[in-house]
């Protein structure tokens, strides 16, 4: 007669020299197989094979959907030099050039991308018209420096006190203007 040991748990089995449990160390290393399979078939999909479509250059009239012909006098120009995170938009924006007259007068192929220190032409008529307008701000504001005193600006732009604190009503207290802070000129 054989002996046999009963192990309570969440099953009751009885072991013996024939144990009814399934091998660990098989599943292990089916499931080990799995992952490997996986990982191959992901980097191949990742990495390797297929490229992806093949880009062709299509005439920038016909790619950009809705365009307008822009007329352009190439006599006028500026020369712009791209900044770290410049985008045709936001260029466009700065200099209130509609971004379609920089394409064009660029050459520049979707999808637009600009590096820093890539030189773009901009319409010299729209740089003005922008450059005049930050002119004219300046002109009615002053950003406050380090070592700026209420009473330093005041005889720096050779205003009076009186009337630079009537031009900023909102101002609490002369004595605390911090660095940026921005004052109204009269």
């Amino acid at each position: 007669m054989q002996k046999s040991r009963v192990r309570l748990g969440s099953h009751l089995w009885a072991e013996n020299s024939k144990s009814p449990r399934p091998n660990k160390k098989n599943y292990s290393k089916i499931i080990g197989f799995i992952v490997i399979v996986v990982l191959i078939v992901a980097g191949i999909k990742t990495f390797g094979g297929d490229n992806g479509p093949e880009v062709t250059n299509v005439p920038i009239e016909k790619a950009v959907l809705g365009a307008q012909d822009v007329k352009i006098d190439p006599n006028q120009e500026y020369v712009y030099t791209v900044q770290e995170k410049d985008s045709l938009f936001s260029i466009s924006e700065r200099y209130q050039v509609n971004w379609e007259e920089i394409v064009k007068l660029n050459n520049l192929l979707e999808p637009y991308l600009l590096r820093p220190g890539q030189e773009i032409k901009l319409p010299t008529s729209q740089v003005t018209k922008s450059q005049q307008f930050y002119e004219n701000l300046k002109d009615k504001i002053y950003v406050v420096e380090e070592g700026d005193t209420f009473v330093s600006i005041a005889q720096k732009l050779n205003v009076s006190i009186t009337d630079l604190l009537r031009a900023n009503p909102d101002l609490d207290s002369p004595d605390f203007i911090s660095i940026g802070q921005i004052i109204k000129l009269p």
